[in-house]
């Protein structure tokens, strides 16, 4: 299953730590910013196997 997170980047660090506590997380990506304007989000993809 591939999730692609939009948040800040400290929110999406916590939350791929959280998902390797439920399920086997196989790749993280870097943080890339978001491209819109001066958003303070990024993405963060990542693969999971449940």
């Amino acid at each position: 299953m591939k999730l692609r997170l939009m948040a800040t980047e400290e929110e999406a660090a916590e939350l791929v730590e959280r998902l390797r506590q439920v399920v086997t997380v196989v790749e993280a990506s870097e943080p890339y910013p978001n491209r819109r304007g001066e958003s303070t989000l990024v993405r963060v993809y990542v693969e999971v196997r449940l």
